[in-house]
């Protein structure tokens, strides 16, 4: 994996190309997920999506010489990797995949681009991070994006109660998330930028995402019928695909990209991309309408987010 990192230095814009990868990639999952999210269940889609990347990852462990297990930690890093997986891929996943199938693609993604100003909030509470005028004005341009959304008139195609409790599950999801991410940001500055230790990191916090994962799914009345789709090989597939390029897939190239480009921001950027993808194919693929209001929300979310992240 060091060796992959030396040698993509040597192309061009390799950091950007890995980012929008990543971007394109998680996006024709999110479609994927949302299809599959008509037969399965949130909780069962969560539990096999981290379980599928998981043993994926595994395989790349032995492939590329990855140790199973990293001693170069302090006993209180390996705990916050822990609550991270638990709060970020078990719980906040189930919510996301709930709201998925609740408001549909292109709400949800729009509202995912409230995540910058959640981890700026966490950073400034937590870290100590302080925030400039600039991202405070990006902070009330995603706000407002999401206002949009909210007071769209489109009770033709959602009802109002579904489309708010779908919005306010997906908001609680980023909370989860960016909760999650803040709390490993001291641990992965001890890496000092290793990309091994970096996957190594993902994939620990990972396992106790698929654990919770299971045990929520645990906890649901008539598992049977819920694991009745799973005979069928087009959901099958469905799955597969989209954990592997979602979970797995995905985060690999946000880390090759995340580690080869320069100027962290931009990786944040090209990361935000998948809003784009994700609207676009949802209109092609899923036939979701995108309303006059929604397209002025995607700007707005955009430019709120370029305003956070940019110094």
């Amino acid at each position: 994996m060091k060796a992959l990192l030396i040698q993509s230095s040597e192309y061009l814009y390799f950091g950007e190309v890995a980012a929008i990868s990543a971007a394109l990639s998680w996006s024709i999952a999110v479609i994927i997920f949302k299809s599959a999210s008509r037969e399965l269940s949130p909780q069962l889609i969560t539990a096999l999506k981290n379980t599928i990347a998981f043993i994926c990852f595994m395989i790349c462990f032995v492939m590329f010489d990855i140790p199973f297990w990293y001693s170069g930690f302090e006993k209180i890093d390996y705990i916050k990797i822990i609550i991270s997986g638990c709060l970020g891929m078990g719980i906040g996943d189930v919510l996301f995949i709930y709201a998925l199938s609740k408001i549909g693609a292109n709400r949800v993604a729009i509202i995912n681009c409230f995540e910058p100003v959640v981890i700026y909030f966490f950073s400034f509470i937590m870290l100590g991070t302080m925030l400039t005028l600039q991202q405070l004005s990006g902070f009330i341009v995603v706000i407002i994006s999401i206002l949009i959304i909210a007071y769209e008139k489109d009770d033709f195609e959602i009802s109002s109660d579904v489309k708010l409790h779908g919005m306010l599950t997906q908001i609680l999801a980023v909370l989860f998330s960016s909760f999650g991410i803040v709390l490993i940001k001291p641990v992965l500055e001890k890496t000092n930028n290793l990309v091994d230790i970096q996957i190594w990191v993902t994939v620990f916090r990972l396992f106790p995402g698929l654990v919770i994962a299971w045990i929520i799914f645990g906890f649901q009345k008539q598992k049977n019928i819920l694991l009745r789709p799973l005979k069928k090989s087009k959901i099958i597939w469905k799955i597969l695909i989209s954990s592997g390029l979602g979970t797995f897939i995905a985060l690999s190239f946000w880390i090759l990209g995340y580690a080869n480009i320069e100027k962290p921001p931009i990786a944040s950027i090209l990361g935000q991309t998948s809003m784009v993808f994700i609207v676009i194919l949802s209109y092609f693929l899923l036939k979701e309408h995108i309303s006059k209001s929604r397209l002025v929300s995607i700007l707005f979310a955009l430019g709120g987010v370029v305003l956070i992240i940019l110094k």
